[in-house]
């Protein structure tokens, strides 16, 4: 970390369209569209495209299907892609598929005939209604785009965490680099994206910790129920865990004072994700929870 900004570091080149390209909004909200469960069990090959696994497999698959003439960001293509269509465009380095295929395309489906009826096929629509605001834009899309309702009941309380809808506006935001399409006044009020991976991180740095009982599970390949109360405190734990440390960043950058840009839990998260995929091989003997859902 520079004294100015906290420094993402290099977990490989992002694939993905120009800014000045005319559907680049609509290509982010398509790749976290589809921007869940990429994992696969220990020892399991991994779903790969162009050399590339996880959510860079995704932008890899995105961007060659574009190459190839496939309108792949335009709803009046997507939301009637057919099974064969979308094999063909998720097709990877080997016999070995994109997990949850049959609810990548009801994902599609759904998300795209919304986004015609309602917003003139284009999420650029939806920005212009929030009106530059982190916190509407995600109302727009949890109210509108079920897929995205990211929520859960723990003892009794309804809880939303919203990691697709959240991740979404804050790719846009780091997309267009805060300006244009991804200008939001209220960014910083957007938490973390509580997936798999960062909590592994945040074990590995000792932020979370899990007990023995649980630990065993993970280590076991044992799958958590969606919903479940210990994928919840996982997820909940996280998010919390990163406003602690974002709150011990602001502190310790307040007391070098001058001039010093303080960290939002977007960029902690980026931090923590990337750093992940930079030294994957350090995180090995973490095990991580594996859910299967189309939330994460």
């Amino acid at each position: 970390m520079s004294t100015s900004k906290l420094e993402i570091p290099d977990a490989g080149t992002g694939i993905h369209p120009n800014v000045e390209h005319p559907r680049a909004v609509d290509w982010v909200f398509v790749a976290d569209m589809l921007n869940f469960c990429f994992w696969s069990y220990s020892g399991a090959r991994k779903w790969t495209v162009g050399g590339h696994s996880g959510y860079y497999a995704l932008e890899a698959a995105l961007d060659r299907a574009i190459k190839e003439g496939y309108d792949i960001t335009n709803p009046e293509y997507y939301s009637k892609i057919t099974a064969e269509q979308l094999k063909t465009i998720m097709r990877g380095d080997n016999e070995v598929k994109i997990p949850l295929f049959t609810e990548r395309m009801s994902v599609l489906h759904e998300t795209g005939a919304i986004l015609l009826e309602k917003y003139n096929g284009t999420f650029t629509t939806c920005l212009k209604e929030a009106n530059k605001s982190a916190l509407k834009l995600l109302e727009i899309i949890v109210n509108n785009f079920p897929s995205f309702r990211d929520e859960a009941v723990y003892k009794g309380q309804k809880l939303g965490i919203y990691k697709r809808a959240q991740i979404l506006v804050a790719d846009l935001w780091n997309f267009f680099g805060g300006k244009s399409w991804g200008e939001f006044e209220d960014i910083d009020k957007i938490t973390m994206f509580a997936d798999y991976r960062v909590p592994q991180v945040l074990v590995y740095f000792g932020a979370l910790s899990y007990s023995d009982e649980l630990m065993e599970k993970l280590k076991n390949d044992i799958l958590l129920q969606s919903g479940s109360e210990e994928e919840i405190e996982i997820r909940g734990c996280s998010i919390h865990a990163i406003e602690l440390i974002k709150k011990r960043l602001e502190d310790a950058l307040k007391k070098k004072g001058g001039d010093i840009e303080l960290p939002n839990s977007s960029l902690i998260d980026y931090y923590l994700w990337c750093y992940r995929r930079k030294y994957a091989d350090e995180m090995e003997s973490i095990p991580f929870h594996k859910t299967l859902g189309i939330y994460y």
